[in-house]
């Protein structure tokens, strides 16, 4: 395979830009696309003839605005590539096919029931790829895995926690591929929530936080329009961050860490004081990041949300009432159940067609 040049790779960002803006939903005319780009119309019309040529975006009709010729709009094709998704927990495996668009194509639920042993892990995954492979139209560009973290990205291992744990140190993106023959990507379940949401959001979330909810609780960011990873693939690590001093033992070996006081407080059957936990973190991340908007997701959120979404606008509210140019909207999901399996499908779509990492990243 020939090695990209800067020149493969401009093309690249080009590409990403104009399907990032046919992923809003109306048809888009050349025109639109150059004023949007701020390039001339003839390089919107050698863009236009690559994605065209690759089935990734086509014609969809004429209008006619006023004297001369009709104006030719353009639309993405969403039948064209799909992707799999996985979301791993340590009992079960929920999974999706999603077409270019990130809409599902089919889902599956797998309850294993306990911690697999880590070859016997591969095997689950792998069958459960293979299971959805054949489902939908158009070129299938591999499998994403969303997972509690922490999760190298980079290297696609899973670095485990204090606490003894049968999948430290498993480089089960590795693994995986071996076993399939296929392109695999392994991430943090909150970051691949997050680009799940950016991906069917285009522009939307530029400035934006995630708080994930399922049995742990952790967060990612996006600032100016690009995934906050760190150096270590941890940022956003919410969820052992302190909220109270002294507080309840975590499993991370401190006391008051946020997932440790939500979880003692939905233990004791307080949603208020689980929702304040909540509050506190969102209201951190704001502070610190600088973020317009949060989205909330996963199980427990939506099994509390109206309470949760009540106590942290409140807090927002109370702590940017003396700054009125700060606004910072609070959303729910609209994925339900299925955000992390979508996202770690998108992370595939991101990886493919998204902005190319060379020119972001330093190799």
């Amino acid at each position: 395979m020939r090695p990209t040049s800067p020149l493969d790779r401009v093309a690249g960002a080009h590409d990403a830009a104009v399907l990032a803006l046919a992923r809003r939903g109306e048809p888009v005319s050349r025109g639109e696309l150059a004023e949007a780009m701020q390039v001339t119309p003839q390089a919107v019309s050698k863009i236009l003839s690559r994605l065209t040529d690759r089935g990734l975006m086509g014609e969809v009709g004429t209008i006619t605005p006023g004297p001369g010729k009709p104006t030719t709009l353009y639309s993405i094709v969403p039948s064209s590539r799909r992707a799999i998704g996985l979301h791993l927990t340590r009992s079960r495996v929920h999974g999706v096919v999603v077409d270019l668009a990130g809409e599902i194509l089919e889902r599956r639920e797998l309850e294993t029931g306990r911690l697999q042993p880590v070859p016997e892990l591969i095997e689950t995954l792998a069958a459960e790829t293979r299971a959805l492979a054949d489902t939908g139209p158009g070129d299938l560009l591999g499998v994403g895995i969303g997972m509690p973290g922490p999760v190298d990205w980079a290297e696609g291992v899973y670095r485990g926690t204090s606490e003894p744990d049968a999948w430290s140190g498993a480089p089960i993106r590795q693994l995986l591929l071996e076993e399939l023959g296929m392109p695999v990507l392994l991430d943090h379940d909150s970051l691949a929530a997050l680009v799940g949401e950016k991906w069917s959001q285009p522009g939307l979330l530029d400035h934006a936080a995630l708080v994930l909810v399922e049995d742990g609780l952790g967060a990612s960011l996006c600032l100016d329009g690009a995934i906050v990873r760190g150096a270590h693939s941890h940022a956003g690590e919410a969820g052992h961050t302190v909220v109270r001093m002294g507080g309840v033992l975590c499993s991370c070996g401190r006391r008051g860490c946020a997932q440790a006081e939500y979880q003692a407080a939905l233990a004791e059957d307080d949603e208020d004081r689980a929702a304040d936990v909540l509050a506190t973190v969102v209201l951190n991340l704001v502070r610190l990041a600088d973020v317009d908007r949060v989205v909330l997701g996963g199980r427990t959120v939506y099994a509390h949300h109206a309470t949760s979404m009540d106590a942290i606008r409140r807090a927002l509210a109370e702590s940017l009432e003396a700054e009125p140019w700060l606004h910072v909207e609070v959303m729910l999901s609209t994925r339900g159940t299925d955000l992390i399996a979508v996202g770690a499908a998108c992370e595939v779509l991101e990886h493919e067609y998204g902005l190319p990492q060379a020119l972001v990243l330093p190799d």
